[in-house]
């Protein structure tokens, strides 16, 4: 046993109060005399009777004392010895899997449970560091000594969607350990296993139900996988079109078998939700979204009356391409891209994105050189953008009679040393020139050019039906810019909005994603896409057994701190005395 607060200690000085109280307390007694000459008597009794009286068996006395007793000790807030003894390290798995619940309680619930055993009866000088493994590790406290920071600490952690980086929190305590001489490390997970820490596992195998995957084709079916992770089962499934119930199916799964249906939904829908009506053990992965892809139509200006180019462009259907001409093309209005073969006009447009062919001055920072003859083969650059536009390409028998080597972005194709092709970015505006007339080669005769185009396009504009996939909670999602759009924002499932940037990392919750693209004097253009729990958290039959020490020293009892027994046994006695007090009365 110790003492949380030594300082209330002070609190014993009740003792010495209440028994002053009693030692000077005067009892009086009435008498009924036959006459009045005895009062002498009793006045020089009474001159002769000192401050202090002789203490007198008393249980009200008795009964007092206890209470002051109790309630300085509860002052003191007494303890006995938890787990958590120096310096240590709490690790907390934020898996999805966590959130599988047993007889009320989530396993995180039951792990914040031990470890609040573990960090109660803390003593001066431990300190204790709360590490979340989710997605991505967080320090949610770092050497702390206060408990009452600690359990909010603790207490305070949520089990994500995603999955949990224990490695990463694993090393990152180990890292510690280094500089902090003892450092104990135990980590609480339903699955984690190390040879090297403490781990506390929590939980117990339970069945569960989970829907993989959902695909909707356009002859409104709805084609959703179910994986049954227990006992033979009998699954329920309800199908919603744009919250509308459209449709119900059962499966009968037998355990661990993974089965399919088809379900009906209207063919225009734009949200499809399937649900499973069974209540299981993880509810989480009982819910699958689809989001229908809107197909929004670019606006491409074609400056001049290049057939290769307007052939290999039009093979993207979500392209309306405009003919134009250099001059006329800076006049026109809400162009995605402009395409300048050879001329240029005296001032490029302010917006929208950029192909220049053989241009005769800069296009952003990337600007002509002098003429060479063509000699050799050309070659991918070797930078990650340079091999993705550069994918599926051959370059082989490429003849060109004559080019202008490029200066400033990035290379995607060179010629020796110098560059062919080259590609920009700047303020979200995208750029690629080349730097040879097409008339001058062979290259549009080539496999290799509509391949090459539809690579520049699908980075210049990428396909809004193709742009953002469904992903999985945690990850994060790269945002396609628009020059054009005067604001960009992302509306989350819970209906919050975010100002979008070039990546969206806020992706813990389920459900569709809007990405809203705003225009002056156009109508928004919209893309939708779904974020679901990941898949391999679905399986809780197993948990591991705990491994190590719960303490330091092999000791592996809870803390508990006993004020509260105090301040019951007080309540106790109080009442006593108020029966006791009432009777003597």
């Amino acid at each position: 046993m110790r003492f949380l607060f030594p300082a209330g200690a002070w609190g014993f000085a009740a003792l010495l109060v209440i028994t002053a109280l009693y030692l000077l307390r005067r009892r009086s007694e009435s008498f009924t005399v036959p006459s009045l000459l005895l009062w002498q008597r009793a006045m020089a009794e009474q001159q002769a009777m000192k401050p202090f009286q002789k203490l007198k068996k008393n249980i009200l006395f008795f009964i007092q004392m206890a209470l002051a007793l109790l309630l300085a000790l509860a002052l003191m807030r007494p303890a006995v010895s938890g787990g958590v003894r120096g310096e240590t390290v709490l690790i907390f798995d934020l898996s999805a899997s966590m959130q599988a619940r047993e007889n009320g309680l989530s396993r995180l619930e039951l792990a914040q449970r031990r470890a609040d055993a573990l960090v109660d009866g803390m003593r001066e000088g431990d300190r204790v560091t709360v590490l979340a493994a989710g997605d991505r590790v967080e320090i949610k406290l770092s050497r702390s000594g206060d408990l009452s920071r600690v359990r909010s600490a603790i207490d305070g952690l949520q089990a994500g969607n995603g999955g949990a980086d224990m490695d990463g929190a694993v090393s990152l305590a180990q890292a510690m350990a280094r500089d902090i001489e003892g450092l104990n490390i135990v980590a609480f997970s339903d699955t984690y296993a190390a040879s090297d820490i403490q781990a506390v596992r929590t939980g117990t195998p339970a069945d569960n139900r989970a829907l993989l995957s959902l695909s909707v084709g356009a002859d409104g079916q709805a084609f959703v996988r179910v994986a049954n992770y227990g006992r033979d089962a009998a699954v329920t499934l309800e199908c919603s079109a744009d919250g509308e119930l459209c449709d119900m199916a059962v499966l009968e799964l037998a355990e661990g078998e993974t089965g399919s249906a088809l379900l009906r939904v209207p063919a225009d829908s734009e949200t499809v939700r399937v649900n499973i009506a069974e209540t299981d053990a993880l509810a989480a992965d009982n819910t699958r979204w689809y989001a229908a892809r809107q197909a929004s139509v670019y606006r491409a200006a074609l400056c001049g009356d290049n057939v290769f180019l307007e052939k290999a462009v039009s093979l993207r259907d979500d392209i309306m391409l405009l003919r134009t001409t250099a001059r006329e093309a800076a006049e026109l209005e809400n162009i995605d891209l402009y395409i300048f073969d050879g001329e240029l006009p005296q001032a490029l447009p302010e917006h929208g994105a950029l192909i220049c062919l053989a241009p005769d001055s800069a296009v952003l920072d990337i600007a002509p050189g002098n003429a060479a003859e063509y000699g050799g083969n050309p070659r991918a650059d070797t930078a990650d953008l340079a091999r993705r536009l550069t994918q599926n390409l051959l370059l082989e028998d490429i003849a060109i009679r004559r080019y202008t080597p490029l200066l400033g972005g990035q290379a995607v194709l060179r010629l020796g040393d110098e560059v062919l092709l080259s590609v920009a970015e700047e303020d979200g505006r995208k750029a690629a020139v080349l730097g040879f007339d097409l008339h001058d080669s062979n290259l549009p005769m080539k496999g290799d050019f509509p391949v090459l185009v539809q690579n520049l396009l699908s980075w210049l504009l990428p396909d809004s039906r193709q742009a953002i996939q469904d992903g999985t909670c945690g990850q994060m999602i790269a945002i396609p810019a628009d020059s054009r759009a005067v604001r960009t924002d992302v509306v989350l499932p819970s209906g919050k909005t975010l100002a979008a940037e070039q990546t969206l990392e806020d992706t813990a919750d389920q459900g569709i994603y809007t990405l809203r693209y705003t225009y002056d004097g156009q109508p928004d253009r919209l893309s939708r896409f779904a974020m679901h729990m990941e898949n391999a958290e679905s399986d809780v039959r197993s948990v591991g057994p705990s491994s190590g020490a719960v303490a330091l020293g092999g000791t592996a009892n809870a803390g508990r701190e006993l004020t509260p027994w105090a301040l019951l046994a007080c309540l106790a006695l109080l009442l006593l005395e108020w029966e006791v007090s009432r009777r003597v009365a």
